[in-house]
This record gives structure tokens, sequence and C-alpha cells, in this order.
């Protein structure tokens, strides 16, 4: 076994957001490397750790890396995960019920692709474990996504070259079952457990006369066994990367890079109350460059943050993060009637708190809303007749802190609204 640590103390933030806010992307790395395909986890703790793959130009030989941030605002240096004489690439990072943490890749360290592992007490000190046993004698085995199941088991969807996804189920992220269970007949295998018990997996594959013509399908399990059929999600023959999550109302989201005329890439969002009929697709954050590999996280609950690589060319991406807005069931105006009456926020993204301003004259007491941003109210505030200034300390209607995540304020004489973020 090889012990590795990060390089870089992590008490050191390279990149900040300056004046960004929640809805705008924050470059995560900048190092003068090719960075691709991140793996996004909120700790236990409530910071955000992305691993993610670096690679050299010419995409041939990748080292995994490591990024802390407590708000998704300011990011650490990049630590070493593992960096050995093999290609270690596409990286799913999870959390033990004990705190640790296993990151799991594709390795050709001991000579074809086979899935490893490597284990950390505080995602710091990484050591590396070798190859995962899935029950296989050959290997060409990649592309693994790991999603922790709700009695901190995991599951394991991953690729076998030209040979389609399986899925795999261990007790403890080390000892795998050997039943390799097929699932598919495409490539980058991603799946998500729902917390009503239901399994969707997400896949790409060919849908016309030449390789690159792909597109992207589901199917749902209620047992990681039995699967339904697959429903075909896009049909433009250029989609690629799919991730599914659960939304913060109950909703699946499926989230992808798409090509409308060659490249580059944009990223796309659709929306499902089954996991099986998925809506209309929503472009995100549209950019001129590339964008893909997108892996979107539900954070406390609420708010959905991602991570994505972007940049001017294929060769040139860096590792993105971006707070999301998931709301759907309330229609937010961001802009009040008058200008006079736009509501400022300060700090925010906040922890123990933020200062609530309605740019007013003096008047009477205002009241102020605060919403979750599955549109539930959560607490009723009022503003000071003459500053019109009011603080609120990140506490419910029952004095319990809520959780990390987006909330909207709302001021109810004017209409207007104003995106915050809790942080941990």
């Amino acid at each position: 076994m090889r012990s590795l640590r990060i390089l870089a103390p992590l008490l050191c933030a390279v990149f900040t957001a300056g004046t960004a806010s929640a809805g705008d992307p924050v470059q995560v790395t900048n190092d003068g490397f090719l960075n691709y395909m991140p793996s996004l986890l909120q700790c236990a703790d409530g910071r955000l750790l992305i691993v993610y793959e670096r690679l050299d130009a010419n995409f041939e030989n990748g080292d995994l890396m490591a990024v802390f941030s407590d708000d998704g605002f300011a990011w650490t240096a990049p630590g070493v995960v593992v960096a050995g004489p093999g290609n270690e690439r596409h990286p799913s990072v999870v959390q033990k019920e004990d705190g640790s943490f296993l990151v799991f890749y594709l390795s050709d360290e001991t000579g074809g692709y086979k899935i490893h592992r490597a284990s950390s007490p505080d995602g710091i000190a990484w050591t590396a474990l070798g190859a995962v046993g899935l029950g296989w004698t050959t290997e060409s085995l990649v592309n693994p996504t790991v999603c922790q199941e709700p009695d901190g088991s995991f599951t394991m969807a991953y690729d076998r070259l030209s040979a389609g996804g399986y899925v795999a189920h261990s007790e403890d992220g080390l000892a795998w079952d050997q039943q390799k269970t097929q699932v598919s007949t495409g490539s980058l295998n991603r799946i998500m457990r729902h917390s009503n018990g239901t399994y969707v997996l997400s896949y790409q594959r060919r849908t016309g006369l030449y390789y690159y013509q792909i597109d992207i399908f589901t199917k749902t399990s209620f047992d990681r066994v039995t699967w339904s059929g697959e429903n075909r999600v896009t049909t433009n023959q250029n989609s690629h990367d799919s991730f599914p999550i659960e939304r913060a109302d109950g909703t699946y989201g499926l989230y992808y890079a798409k090509s409308t005329g060659g490249q580059p890439y944009d990223l796309m969002r659709r929306s499902s109350p089954d996991g099986v009929a998925w809506g209309a697709e929503e472009a995100l954050l549209p950019y001129a460059g590339w964008d893909t590999q997108p892996h979107p996280v539900l954070l406390g609950g609420t708010a959905l943050g991602m991570a994505w690589p972007r940049g001017a060319a294929q060769n040139t991406t860096q590792v993105f993060f971006v707070f999301l807005d998931e709301a759907t069931s309330v229609e937010w105006r961001t802009e009040p009637v008058a200008a006079a009456g736009r509501i400022q926020a300060t700090p925010n993204p906040f922890h123990e708190g933020t200062e609530l301003r309605l740019g007013k004259g003096e008047r009477a007491r205002a009241e102020v809303t605060i919403h979750d941003i599955a549109g539930r109210r959560v607490a009723v505030l009022s503003a000071d007749a003459r500053s019109g200034r009011v603080f609120w300390n990140g506490v419910d209607f029952s004095g319990r802190p809520v959780p990390p995540g987006v909330y909207f304020a709302r001021d109810g004489e004017e209409g207007g609204s104003i995106r915050i973020v809790r942080i941990r």
C-alpha cells in the first residue's frame, strides 16, 4: 500500500469568488493542468469536497486531487489523493458513517484497467488500497460511481469496456458482491437511490451510424437486480455525461452535457416525477466554451450545488462550482417593483446570521418572510421602521437553526426577494 499526503496545507484558500453570489460560477482550480471529472460531496461537518482528475495535455495520464470549501466560494489549494505510475481517473468520493472517506477510481497501475480505491480518515492523508474485487478475472473495468444507502452501505455502478454497465453492493465499501449484475448496454453508467427506495440509472449509448452519435437513457429498479426497460431521454445524438439526483421537492433531476451542431458542449437538466418520464430540457449556465461532466449534489436538503469542468477549449478545462436555484413550487421575483425596494444581505453567504436591508426611508415596520428553496416559509421578521433593517440569525419559527442551503428573503410590502445562502 502507498500512503500519500496532500501536498499543500488546507489553511490556504487560493481561489475566491470576490463579489460572486449564489448562481454565479466559481472557479475552483487554476493550476495550469487539465482538470476534469469532478466528484462533489458535502461532508458530515458541512464542508464541500471535490475530488477530480488532473490530466496531462494529451489526456493520457491522470492523478487524483482534492479541494475543500466551507462555503462554495473560497476553495483550498489542491492536494494529492493518488499520484502514481498508473493512470488514475474518474473518481467517486463518499464518506462513511465513521467520518472517514473512500475514493473509487479507475487505474491501470496493475496492468489492465480495474476499479481501485483509496481511503482517508480526514480527507487530508490518503492511502491507496489497490483494486476492488468485483468477481472478474479479466480487466477493462472503468468509470465507477458510488452512492450511499440509508443503512450506510454502498452501491456502485461501473462500466466494463465495450460490454455495458454493471452494479455491485458493499456493506462497508471494502468487500463487494461478486454477482456481476449487468444493468445496461451503454457506458458512463451512474446510479442514484431516491428516498422512496427507487434506483435510477443513467447512461449513454450509440444511437446512430457513427461512434460519436450518442444519446442518454435511464432505467429504474427497486432492488438493484430487476430493472425496467430503458427510457430514452435525448434524441440529438450528441448528449453525454449524465448524472441523476433527487431534488429538494422529491422529484428526480438529470444533468448532462449536450452539443447542438458540433462542439463545444453546454449543460442541460430535466426533471421527472418518477424517474421514467422526463420533462422539457432546460439549458444551464450558457457559455461559449466547453461545459461537461456535471456532478450535482443536494446540499443540506434544500440547496443544489454542482461541480463541473469548464474551459475555452477541451484541453484547457478547470473545475468550477455553482449553487443552482432548484425552487419549483414558488415563482420568485428577484427584482422589486421599485429600485428603492431592493433587498440587500450582508454577509451573504452567512453562518451566524445576516443583516437584511430593505433600502427604504422612514415608514411603518415592514414584514420580511424567509422561505426555503421549496417555497416553505420558515421565519417572519419585522424590519426597523427608520432604517429598514432586520437581522436574521438563521433560525426557524421553532428557534432551531435551519440547515445549510439556499433561502429567500422576501419583502411582503414591495414583493421583492433576494437569494441568500447559509453555510455550515
